[in-house]
Formats: C-alpha cells, sequence, structure tokens
C-alpha cells in the first residue's frame, strides 16, 4: 500500500501529463510542423518630444501648505419697518445716566439687553427714512415695554413674528388685552423712540411715521455709506514739504473717547465730529494735531472742514500754539465745508508748535467737525505794513491813538511808535516793540502832537518810518 505522500505525487504527475496532451497534440502520422515566419513589428509610432519634468529633492522639500482658508462673509444686520415717535424730554436723563440736550442724537429700543453703556455705542441701529439715514446709538430704553427684543428670534413674545413689537400687536391686534408689560393701555403701535436732533435734522421727520431699522450689532452694516454724501476727498500733502496730520494718525490725540461718531467724507474719504457744547460744563472732548516739523522756521495751518454730517457749528474755535504764544481762530465751519481753510501763519518749531480744537462752541444745537490738518512751510521776504489810523484828546488830558498793520507771510510781531510836539520837535521813542493796537498818550504840556509807526514781523523785517520826512501821519488837536 503506498504513502500518501507517493499517491498525491502520482495524482499530481498524471494531471500534468493530462494538461500536456489536451494542450499540444501531436500524431505521429503527421510530419513535423514546419515553422511559421514572425511577423514584423508595426511601424513605431511618431516620436514625442521629451519634456524635462523637474523632480523635487524628497529629502529636502518640504509639504505644500493647505490653501487659505476663506473666511465667510458676514450675514447682514436685519432690517425691520418699525413705527417711530419722537423723544424730546430735554435735561432729563435717559436708562444709562446721558443726559438729554436739545437736539440730541440716540435712541431707544424696549429691552434692556440692547443699552449701550453711558455714552457708548456697543449697540447702535441705522435709522432709514425717506431716502435720509442715520447711524444713532441705544442710550434709552423704552418705548412701552422694556423685555421686548422684537429683532431676535429668541424674543419674549415668541407667539408673535419677528420684527414686530409687543406694542404694535397690542395695539393693532389686541394683543395682551391691549395692554403693555406693565399693564398699561396702549396708545401707539411704536417700536422706536428717537431723540429730537436725529428726528427732526438727520432724517427730516416732522410726526411719527413708519421708519426702517437696521440692528447693526446683529450682523453687517450693508448700507454703509450708501446713504450718506461723501465730501471732496483731498490728497492733502499736495503742496511741497507739506506736512499732514489726520485724525487718528500719526501726531492726533485726544484725550477722550466718548461721544465720537463717525463721517464718510473728508481727507482719506472720512472723518469725525461731536456734539457742539453751550457752556464750559458741558464740555467733553477735544482734539490736538502736533506735526512732525523737519525744521524752524514759517509754517501755514490749513484745516480741512468735511462736509457731511450734522449741521455744523458757525464757531470752532482753533487754537494755534507757536514759539511760546497762542493765537486763536474762530472758523465758520458750517460756510466752509469741502474747503482747506487758512488758519494764519506762524513761526514753528520741531516738538512746540500744535493745533487743538474742543467742542466749545457756545451752541447747542451743532456739532463740531474734525479732520485732516496740515502745515505748509512759507517764506517771509517783504517787511510788513502799519498805520496810525486815529487820535483823538480825551476829557482828562490824554491823547487816545489807534494802529493797525499787516505782514504777507509770517505776521506782524510789534509795533514801535514815536511822537513829537508840533510843528517841528524832534521825534521821541513812546511804545517800543509793543503788541497792542492802541496807547493813551500823556503829553508833557498842552499842545499839538504828531505821531509814527513802524512795524516787524516775525523773521526780523523791520519797516521804515512813517513820516520820515517830517510828515506825521496824524496830528492830535485839542
Amino acid at each position: 500500500m503506498l504513502s500518501t505522500e507517493r499517491r498525491l505525487l502520482t495524482a499530481l504527475f498524471l494531471a500534468v501529463l493530462a494538461i500536456s496532451a489536451t494542450t499540444f497534440p501531436v500524431q505521429a502520422d503527421e510530419p513535423a510542423p514546419v515553422a511559421t515566419p514572425i511577423p514584423a513589428p508595426p511601424p513605431a509610432p511618431t516620436a514625442i518630444p521629451a519634456i524635462a519634468i523637474p523632480v523635487a529633492n524628497t529629502d529636502q522639500a518640504s509639504p505644500k501648505p493647505p490653501p487659505a482658508a476663506v473666511a465667510p462673509e458676514p450675514p447682514s444686520a436685519p432690517t425691520f419697518t418699525v413705527f417711530a415717535t419722537r423723544q424730546g424730554l430735554v435735561g432729563r436723563r435717559t436708562a444709562n445716566g446721558h443726559r438729554i440736550r436739545a437736539r440730541d442724537r440716540f435712541v431707544a429700543l424696549p429691552s434692556w439687553r440692547a443699552l449701550s453703556s453711558r455714552n457708548g455705542n456697543e449697540f447702535q441701529v441705522r435709522v432709514t427714512y425717506h431716502g435720509h439715514s442715520v447711524v444713532l446709538p441705544v442710550w434709552d430704553v423704552g418705548p412701552w415695554n422694556t423685555q421686548d427684543e422684537y429683532w431676535n428670534p429668541k424674543r419674549r413674545y415668541t407667539d408673535l413674528p419677528l420684527g414686530v413689537p409687543m406694542a404694535q400687536a397690542a395695539k393693532q391686534n389686541g394683543y395682551n388685552s391691549g395692554r403693555d408689560e406693565f399693564g398699561r393701555r396702549i396708545g401707539s403701535p411704536n417700536g422706536i423712540d428717537i431723540a429730537d436732533g436725529a428726528f427732526w435734522d438727520d432724517l427730516g421727520m416732522s410726526n411719527a411715521d413708519w421708519v426702517q431699522v437696521t440692528f447693526l450689532w446683529m450682523g453687517k452694516d450693508s448700507a454703509s455709506g450708501s446713504n450718506q454724501p461723501s465730501g471732496n476727498d483731498e490728497p492733502g500733502q499736495n503742496e511741497p514739504g507739506a506736512v499732514l496730520v489726520e485724525d487718528g494718525g500719526e501726531g492726533y490725540s485726544t484725550p477722550s473717547s466718548t461721544n465720537w461718531y463717525d463721517a464718510n467724507c473728508g481727507v482719506r474719504g472720512r472723518s469725525i465730529w461731536t456734539y457742539a457744547a453751550s457752556n464750559a460744563e458741558e464740555r467733553e472732548n477735544s482734539a490736538r494735531w502736533t506735526p512732525k516739523l523737519s525744521a524752524a522756521g514759517l509754517y501755514e495751518a490749513f484745516a480741512y472742514i468735511p462736509s457731511c454730517g450734522p449741521k455744523a457749528t458757525s464757531a470752532a474755535h482753533y487754537q494755534i500754539t507757536h514759539e511760546g504764544a497762542v493765537t486763536e481762530v474762530v472758523v465758520d465751519q458750517r460756510k466752509s465745508a469741502g474747503q482747506w481753510i487758512s488758519l494764519g501763519t506762524y513761526r514753528m518749531n520741531p516738538g512746540s508748535a500744535w493745533v487743538e480744537l474742543n467742542d466749545l462752541t457756545g451752541e447747542d444745537d451743532a456739532v463740531v467737525r474734525f479732520d485732516a490738518l496740515k502745515f505748509v512751510p512759507r517764506t517771509d521776504k517783504t517787511p510788513p505794513t502799519s498805520k496810525v489810523t486815529a487820535i483823538s484828546h480825551r476829557d482828562n488830558g490824554t491823547i487816545l491813538v489807534h494802529w493797525e498793520g499787516s505782514d504777507d507771510a509770517s505776521g506782524v510781531a510789534s509795533y514801535d511808535i514815536q511822537v513829537r510836539s508840533m510843528p517841528d520837535g524832534p521825534w521821541a521813542d513812546w511804545l517800543m516793540g509793543t503788541t497792542n493796537s492802541e496807547g493813551e498818550f500823556t503829553p508833557a504840556a498842552p499842545g499839538n502832537y504828531a505821531f509814527r509807526i513802524r512795524a516787524r514781523d516775525w523773521v526780523g523785517h523791520e519797516e521804515e518810518w512813517h513820516g520820515a520826512d517830517g510828515i506825521a501821519d496824524l496830528v492830535a488837536q485839542p
């Protein structure tokens, strides 16, 4: 009996023989097969020029960074049509502590959760009415309710449509038996109160009416800039050597960060404004422009007045500090909108020259506009001119003398005035180096007296004496 291994080998051998016979049958009576020629291969295809492909050194190459993620577009802030009423109450305080002034600019919404801090802008809305649009902070709570976030999908009154104030539903449809959250019967469907300055001046409203309200803390302000006029965007530094100081840029400073508002006009297409103060107690904001001058010299200061925003002041008080002196220039911003206004030419030193502007104007229905200042180097090649303008005897025996002068660039720095007795007395110094424009002369004896004057400018140019040929400017006669 064969072993198991031998039986397996035998079976395998017989199988191979069977396969060979089937694949290559050969009959003994057939002649040997004749070799068949192998056909030639088909012609080779046209050669394609080789393209050298650089291969990165895998030992040194770093993996490609993933493509930068594209930030998703922020959603637009929701806008609802709401009935608006005017809020007056001048002199009273809002829910965040702001004292209401005449022609103020803010709104009230019926929820404590959307109240900005005192004079803050954490919560703002854009209110649009018949083509007029303005962005206003939320500084008060109301009207009617204090827990009605009708702009929020998670509002308290979930059975009301989004964007419909509870007061509107109560007045129009009898919701909550026509009463507010305190049980008072609602008399108006208003969902927003607008301070009278924005109501009258910015929106042009005269009566309560429907407005569009956009809740800006909830998304992008898609209407930003589209409903505000744009001013003349000046390049500013258009004269050789001019030094430009922009609001918010290098050399600009302000001690306060409250009650500032943006406008979409001015140098570089933007500017800021703040409310005018009618008295020193209400004064809040100021700004300083300090130019980075390369050398001491004469500079003419210009202020750009933006052309958009609420009604501008007619009395903006610019204070120019130069060589230890301070000169105040009052500008009517209302009439100067969209223009560069000269504040005068002064001798300035690096680090000790600047211009300041504050909100104290004596008005309570205007705003002060702040934008760029530029400082343009000037040269002074001519002396100033001056003259005595009036002389009169006074009852106490003195003589009152008035004079004036002007200069084309640096300005008049001081005057020298001489006096003599008529008809041929010698000229004698009376006031030398004075900066006044009038003086009271006490004569040594009764008689007629003549006066002459000369002026000097800030670069040292000195005028010739008037009356050097013996003819005085004016003669005082008793």
